[in-house]
């Protein structure tokens, strides 16, 4: 039929054989997004929920978690953003963040008693490929917002690039660089998990 384009049986050879690898690989790369998406997911639930030990179970031993100290500067100057001071707001390892959350089940953290309606909300999610075939970086948005005990309400919003690392069938949290989109943190601390 003229205008429409004919079905050709599909080739055994190694032709077929290249076509079915392919598809593999693409449907390979898709569930890999989508478990990555579930997990962006997960992690936010399980923040929300105070499960902090659980969201440290889905980190890398060697993970780095850290937010940049960053300072405007005017467009015409190229120059990459500033650093401040140490450099960083913090720039954690696995232990610094177990000790993090062994503080906050401490009860000695009074801001956290009773404790504040957190709730995260994560958008603008991008998975990439990288060089490393267990690798993927995650580009995405999350906006915290936080209802403290004087009844004040802030809202924290931050780009984050992670890079995700498939172990076991699973993926987890190996690197984590947060830019906070504020001058100034609009809070009186920082004891919420990006």
């Amino acid at each position: 039929m003229e205008g429409r384009a004919q079905l050709q049986p599909q080739s055994s050879g190694i032709g077929g054989l290249n076509m079915g690898m392919q598809e593999n690989h693409e449907l390979q790369r898709l569930l890999d997004v989508r478990a990555l998406e579930d997990a962006l997911y997960r992690e936010a639930r399980l923040l929300d929920e105070e499960r902090f030990t659980d969201w440290l179970e889905q980190t890398t031993e060697d993970v780095v978690y850290r937010m940049a100290l960053t300072s405007r500067r005017f467009r015409k100057d190229r120059a990459a953003p500033l650093t401040l001071g140490s450099g960083y707001s913090f720039n954690d390892t696995r232990d610094r963040l177990a000790l993090r959350i062994k503080r906050l089940q401490s009860g000695y953290v009074w801001a956290e008693d009773p404790p504040n309606f957190v709730r995260r909300v994560v958008s603008n999610v991008e998975i990439s490929p990288t060089s490393v075939p267990a690798e993927m970086t995650v580009h995405s948005v999350i906006m915290i917002h936080r209802n403290r005990i004087d009844s004040q309400t802030r809202l924290l919003v931050a780009g984050r690039e992670d890079c995700w690392r498939k172990g076991e069938g699973q993926w987890f949290l190996a690197k984590r660089e947060i830019r906070l989109d504020h001058n100034t943190v609009p809070d009186t601390n920082l004891n919420v998990f990006f």
